[in-house]
C-alpha cells in the first residue's frame, strides 16, 4: 500500500473510532423561575436517537450534583459519556438527563424564603423540559437521582413529589437524620451550609420538614405513594454511611416503600461515582412503566 493510501486509511479508522465513542449530546439552558433570585443554569444531556428519530419521545433522569460540585460534573466527570455508552450498547434505554445548577442550596426551599429551591425543581424545571424537549412526561418515565448531597436531594424530591417519579435513588446520600445534634455533628465545613440553607437557630429551622425520616413518619400515607428508591454508598464513606445505610434500609421496610440498599467497596468520592452511577440508574430505568422501558 503506498503511503497516500495509508494515511487514507488510518484517516478513516481515526473518524470510525471517533464515531463510535462519540461524546453525549450536550445542550444549555438558563431557566427563569419566580423562586430563585436569578435564572438557573442547566445542562441536559440528550440520547443518542434523538436527533435522528425527532418523532419520538424520551424518559427523563433528573440528575442532582454534590455538594462540592455543580451542573457541570454530569459532562465533566464522564458520567454522561457513560450513560451514553450504555444507551448505545442497548444496556439501558435512551433518555435525556438533565443536571441543574443547585450549589449551597441542598435542593430545599431554604428557610428564609429567599431561595426556593425546591419549587424551582417541581414548579418550574419538570415543565420547562416538558415543553421545550421531546419527553415522554409521565410518572413512569420520569426518574431522579443524585450524588452526596444531590442524592438527598434526589430522595427528599421524590418522597415530597411522589406523582412526578417512578423511581429515585442517591449515590452515598446525605441519608442522616436531618435535625439540630445531627446539624452540630457535622464537619465543620459543612455546618455552614447547613445552617444557612436551613436556618441557623436551634428551634427555627426547616430540618424536620425536609427529614426523609419525618417525611414517612408524619404523612401516614406516603409509603403507599413514594416511587422506588435505590440507595448505594462504600463501606469506607467518611460519613458513616455504611452504618446509616442499613438502619435506612430497615426504616423503607416498617414503611413497606419499594426499596433496595446496597452498601460495597467504595469511599465518598469520584472513583467510585464515576464507576458505579451506571449501575444506579440501571437499577432506577427497569422501573420505568413497560412501554418507556422497552424503548
Amino acid at each position: 500500500m503506498n503511503r497516500p493510501a495509508l494515511g487514507t486509511a488510518v484517516l478513516a479508522l481515526v473518524l470510525a473510532s471517533l464515531s463510535a465513542h462519540a461524546s453525549a449530546g450536550r445542550r444549555e439552558e438558563w431557566v427563569a423561575t419566580p423562586a430563585l433570585p436569578a435564572p438557573v443554569r442547566v445542562l441536559v444531556m440528550t440520547p443518542p436517537s434523538y436527533d435522528a428519530a425527532p418523532a419520538r419521545r424520551f424518559p427523563v433522569l433528573y440528575f442532582l450534583h454534590d455538594g462540592g460540585g455543580n451542573e457541570e460534573v454530569l459532562f465533566r466527570e464522564g458520567l454522561a459519556d457513560a450513560l451514553d455508552a450504555e444507551m448505545r450498547a442497548g444496556r439501558l434505554p435512551e433518555m435525556l438527563v438533565v443536571s441543574p445548577r443547585g450549589v449551597g442550596s441542598w435542593f430545599i426551599d431554604a428557610s428564609d424564603g429567599g431561595s426556593r429551591y425546591a419549587t424551582f425543581l417541581t414548579e418550574t424545571l419538570v415543565p420547562f423540559v416538558d415543553a421545550r424537549y421531546r419527553t415522554a412526561a409521565s410518572r413512569g418515565s420520569r426518574l431522579v437521582a443524585g450524588i452526596s448531597m444531590g442524592g438527598y436531594g434526589a430522595l427528599r424530591w421524590a418522597l415530597a413529589e411522589p406523582g412526578l417519579f417512578c423511581a429515585a435513588g442517591g449515590l452515598s446520600p446525605d441519608i442522616q437524620q436531618m435535625c439540630w445534634p445531627a446539624v452540630e455533628a457535622m464537619p465543620f465545613f459543612l455546618r455552614p451550609s447547613l445552617k444557612r440553607t436551613f436556618g441557623d437557630d436551634p428551634v427555627k429551622n426547616v430540618l424536620r420538614q425536609n427529614d426523609l425520616y419525618a417525611m414517612l413518619l408524619d404523612d401516614p400515607g406516603l409509603a403507599a405513594r413514594a416511587p422506588f428508591l435505590h440507595v448505594r454508598c462504600g463501606t469506607e464513606d467518611k460519613y458513616r454511611l455504611a452504618e446509616i445505610a442499613p438502619f435506612f434500609d430497615r426504616y423503607l421496610d416498617v414503611f413497606a416503600v419499594p426499596h433496595e440498599v446496597v452498601v460495597e467497596t467504595g469511599v465518598h468520592d469520584w472513583p467510585y461515582w464515576r464507576k458505579v452511577f451506571p449501575k444506579l440508574v440501571r437499577a432506577l430505568s427497569v422501573r420505568m412503566s413497560p412501554a418507556e422501558a422497552a424503548r
